[in-house]
């Protein structure tokens, strides 16, 4: 994994960025990407724990669900 998504992570979740250790409802994402948009932008990790911890991305039906909801 990059340094890069490591240090986000350290960062925690705040106004620019969010977690979500899974993606069941595209309907939700496109919320917080809405949000996102609405405000100074931000970052949505996918696959990753309220408390930082790295889940990862665990099937190609949550790629699908991120992209429905970039499309909602």
């Amino acid at each position: 994994m990059s340094k890069y998504i490591r240090k986000l992570i350290e960062q925690g979740e705040h106004q620019q960025q969010d977690f979500k250790f899974e993606i069941s409802d595209a309907r939700k994402i496109a919320r917080s990407l809405a949000a996102f948009a609405n405000t100074d932008g931000g970052r949505l990790l996918v696959g990753v724990k309220d408390n930082g911890a790295i889940a990862g991305v665990r099937s190609n039906e949550e790629f699908y669900m991120v992209e429905l909801a970039a499309q909602l």
